[in-house]
């Protein structure tokens, strides 16, 4: 057979989806048990990328020994470096959430509610957190406004976050900050920017995230000042994203209308060097007249869109489904893939292709 390269096929392994982990379990078997996962050259050779409508979940075949070894055998998917993240909105609503969806899932969302019992979970489950604070910045109960004390609150939080550093994925200080709060939009923006610049003293590491609505990506951030860009975009920040529900098309379009307005900042200001983006598809069925009804098989559609776009653009990182369980409504629930499983097959397929080739 010649020489054995175990460097060679470790790069073969994570590149097809066995990740690290697997791969530190299967050097430390017997030759002739790493031999059966040995893939032809030309498989190996493949680089296309896999469309989402094609991926496929890895089977475990169990090594029998004195200890029973489960190993992953990678179903051949191709996933593109720059896609780093995916997990659902409100999937760490409640703590029993988190082992539901970390099998596919590089990271939680976390709302500011039992933070320390979720952080440990999350934790405990090999998983990163994306946590939003808006009750930390923000009082509801005037309209989204700054909060007084707000330096105190956070004092709080950095306590809370600091023994869970490692795993935090990103920081997020209100969800659809223009459409939400009542403060002005020079009053919103400067308080954003005062936001990212605390993201960045104390945890410096994690992504600093912002979800903005199609009307601020459209009206507020496509109105240009006399030198041609918004002065509305937050610019101590560095992941943003655009919701949009309606209508069965993904949303790559907003995105792309996001990304010529941040660029027109990075023109004509300098900032903004490092800015990526997520996308965020729409995973639930509802007969709330707002958002209009689609049926499983075009959610599945949206789901495929949103990843085959990723695939295609190298700054979007992220995959970020609107949302894992029910959301209550003013005119109707919705229900997400929790409740819906062709919906959720679907994003597990996606969920797993990622997270294989990131561990």
């Amino acid at each position: 057979m010649g020489e054995f390269h175990f460097a060679e096929m470790r790069i073969n392994f994570v590149r097809f989806g066995i990740g690290k982990f697997m791969w530190k379990n299967i050097k430390k078997l017997p030759l002739v048990g790493c031999l059966l996962f040995a893939l032809p050259g030309g498989v190996l050779a493949q680089e296309e990328m896999t469309e989402a409508a094609d991926l496929k979940e890895p089977e475990i075949l169990i090594l029998h020994g004195e200890v029973a070894t489960p190993i992953i055998i990678p179903p051949g998917n191709v996933v593109p470096d720059h896609i780093e993240a995916f997990g659902f909105y409100h999937s760490g609503k409640h703590v029993d959430y988190i082992s539901e969806v970390a099998p596919f899932s590089t990271f939680i969302n976390l709302h500011w509610s039992n933070v320390d019992e979720k952080l440990a979970e999350a934790k405990r489950h090999g998983v990163k957190v994306w946590v939003e604070l808006a009750p930390i910045f923000f009082d509801s109960q005037s309209g989204f406004r700054k909060r007084e004390d707000y330096l105190e609150q956070w004092e709080v939080a950095k306590e809370k976050l600091k023994p869970y550093e490692d795993i935090i994925y990103a920081l997020d200080p209100l969800d659809e900050p223009y459409n939400r709060s009542e403060m002005d939009l020079d009053q919103v923006k400067e308080y954003l920017d005062e936001i990212g610049l605390i993201f960045i003293q104390d945890f410096p590491k994690a992504k600093r995230a912002i979800t903005f609505t199609e009307n601020t990506v459209e009206k507020i951030f496509g109105y240009g000042n006399l030198f041609g860009y918004s002065e509305h975009v937050p610019l101590n920040y560095n992941l943003f994203g655009v919701d949009k529900y309606k209508g069965v098309n993904f949303q790559g379009g907003m995105t792309d209308l996001l990304r010529e307005n941040v660029d027109n900042v990075r023109e004509h200001t300098g900032a903004l060097q490092d800015v990526k983006y997520y996308i965020i598809p729409r995973a639930f069925m509802t007969d709330n007249t707002t958002y209009g009804y689609l049926t499983e098989e075009q959610l599945i559609t949206r789901a495929q869109q949103a990843y085959d776009h990723a695939v295609r653009k190298e700054d979007v990182i992220a995959i970020y489904p609107f949302a894992w369980p029910e959301v209550y409504a003013s005119k109707g629930t919705l229900y997400g893939p929790r409740y819906v499983p062709e919906v959720e097959e679907q994003y597990r397929k996606i969920g797993k292709a990622i997270k294989l080739f990131r561990d």
